[in-house]
This record gives structure tokens, sequence and C-alpha cells, in this order.
């Protein structure tokens, strides 16, 4: 449990916040996760889950060992890669006092193929996560880590590959003061604006186009690749979280393809899906995406992936920036490219003449 006095010296942190403490950090976490790895991997598609048990050392140099419950998770990547995708089920008592305090279900992203290319993927997505995080705390907290993977069934070499653990559903809600709610649909009128505006301005920066912020997968409520938080008994200003970005075209992972009904052939092809009633709000969504620049270029090539990697990045993320400030491209790139809204007048032009060579900031 946290002192008193920390809450009182940190009055601007959440009580829910403190009691995460695994997300309060970015430094590289060292862990162990003991299980039948190969069984989990060679089953994935029955979804099987293990008992295993997880290790770490904590900050005073002890060594924390953890019952867990291991199973693999996802949908195209569940068959697309080599390593399935893993939630790690913790018990909550358990984790009390430790740096997993408040955690019960997490989802740890890890890379999908063998080698330099699959561990690039990686870690350009934990950089596309933290580089939302410089836009607005509307956003999921990651955890870099650095996974040994012990089997527990065969005398198989363990395997040290990097991952990083995604913020639990709630618990992103609750430090926001909202709540996770899954609506079958979600009506543009009733989107946070700047929000959303923000959120599909950044899909844009990044190449990405797999996602919906109406409607999710048949069955399984709002939204594909997208978590509803609302506050509690409102029916407007939802906020549509995106999460899952191994497809974007910033990365151009080589398993990534758009969808088939979209009017491009490569993720690397930028496509604007905002809304037309965003667009009185670009100007100001540029603005602080332009503020923003550096800490961005920062976030989304980090220091260990592949020179490859990082000029493609740092070509892709200077084209979007020429686009959004040239005031032609910008009205061709993503103001003729609005879509309809459900009830709102369109507005196909800018309101602001100002970026038309807006400045940008290094």
């Amino acid at each position: 449990m946290w002192p008193v006095v920390l809450m009182m010296i940190l009055p601007g942190l959440s009580v829910n916040a403190l009691s995460t403490p695994l997300f309060e950090s970015d430094e590289v976490l060292d862990i162990v996760i003991e299980a039948p790895i190969r069984e989990l991997s060679k089953h994935r598609h029955d979804r099987p889950e293990f008992a295993g048990t997880f290790r770490y050392t904590d900050a005073s140099g002890t060594e924390r060992a953890l019952a867990i419950k291991v199973s693999p998770r996802g949908h195209s990547r569940l068959e697309l890669c080599n390593y399935p995708q893993l939630k790690i089920d913790f018990d909550r008592d358990e984790v009390e006092g430790t740096l997993f305090a408040g955690q019960n279900k997490l989802k740890l992203v890890r890379q999908c193929t063998r080698g330099t290319a699959g561990s690039d993927w990686l870690i350009l997505e934990f950089g596309i996560y933290h580089a939302f995080n410089v836009i607005t705390d509307n956003s999921f907290r990651v955890r870099r880590l650095n996974v040994t993977y012990r089997d527990t069934e065969s005398n198989n070499r363990d395997q040290v590959q990097p991952a990083f653990f995604l913020e639990d559903d709630n618990d992103l809600a609750k430090r926001l003061n909202r709540q996770h709610i899954r609506p079958p649909q979600v009506n543009s009128t009733q989107m946070a604006s700047i929000e959303t505006s923000q959120s599909i301005l950044f899909q844009f920066l990044i190449g990405n186009t797999d996602f919906a912020v109406k409607r999710g997968p048949k069955g399984e409520g709002c939204c594909h690749n997208g978590r509803v938080i609302a506050e509690a008994g409102t029916h407007h200003d939802w906020i549509v979280v995106p999460y899952d970005f191994d497809y974007a075209g910033i990365i151009n992972a080589k398993y990534a393809a758009p969808a088939e009904a979209l009017p491009i052939s490569r993720v690397t092809t930028r496509l604007y899906r905002g809304f037309c009633w965003q667009n009185e709000l670009l100007p100001e969504s540029i603005d602080l995406f332009n503020k923003k620049r550096g800490e961005m270029e920062a976030a989304l090539i980090p220091a260990d992936v592949s020179k490859r990697k990082s000029r493609h990045v740092k070509e892709y993320l200077d084209q979007f920036y020429e686009i959004v400030n040239d005031r032609e491209e910008l009205q061709e790139r993503l103001l003729d490219k609005c879509r309809g809204p459900d009830s709102l007048p369109v507005r196909k032009s800018i309101v602001s003449p100002a970026h038309k060579k807006a400045p940008t900031s290094g």
C-alpha cells in the first residue's frame, strides 16, 4: 500500500494511478516466464491456459516469483506469427505490495517473427504507443520488457526477446475518471470532438487503417482495435482509444495488408479516415502535432531499432508533416477524403487558412 504522505505529495496523480505502479516507469523490465511454452504455441488455436511462474527482480534487488496463468490471445497475429501473443493472469492477492499491485489480466505483446525484423516491428509498435502518449493522456500506457521464455516441459534453450505489457482496459478508464463500455456501435455525433480529431490524425501519421471507431466485429461490440471510454451515465463525448498498431505503414510489417474494401493496396499508402465534421478541428490538432514533433520523433524511433527501419520511420514521419503543413496537400489528402457524418453538416474546406505553410518544430 502506498504511504499516505506520498499521496499528499503527489496530489496530481489519481489513487488508481498510484495503485498500478507497473506503468509509472519507462525503465525496461527484465522478466522470466516459466511455462509449457512449446505446448502453448503448438495448440494456440485451442487457446489453452497453463499454470506458470513469473519472475522479476524488484527495486530492492529481491527476486520475486509469482504464480500465473498464461494463454494465447489475439486474432490475426495468432494466425500469422511464429509466436502467439500472450495473456498473463495474475492473482490479485499475491501481487499486492509488488510492482504488479492492482494488476490481474495483462496483455503481453511479443514479437511476431524471429530475427531482427520481428524485434524491429515489436519495438516500433511500442514506440507508437509512446508517441500517442505524447499527444494525449487518452491513450494506453505500455511498459517495455526483456523477456526470457523458459519451457518447463522440455530441455529447449531459453529464448530472450523484447516485449511490452499493455495497460488494462478498465485501468485506462479509471485513470481518466471514465468507464469502459462496449456499445454495439457508436454514432459519430457521440464522439468527443477534439479527442477524435487527434486520434484519427495520429492514425494518418502512422499510416494505420486497421481500425473502426463506429463499430466492431460482428457480435463483439464497438470498436475494432479501439476501446470506448465514457463518463458514467453519458451518451456523448465518448472517446475511442486506439490500440494494436502492427498494420501501420510506419512499421510496414511483411504480413500487413490493408482491408480489401479500402482504395489502397499497400499499408505504406496513407488514407485519411476522419469525419467531415472534424475538418474545422484539424488546424488545432495539426498545431499540437507540430509542437510535439520532436517528442513524437524521439518516441517513434527507439534507440535499439535497426538503422534501416530508423531511416524508414524518419522519412515516413517527414512526409506526414509535409502533407499537413501544405494547404493544397492538406485539402487533397485529408479534407477532401473525409467521411460523411451521421447527422451533421458536411464541411470539406478548412476553416482557417493558417496552414498554407505552417512552421514546424524540430
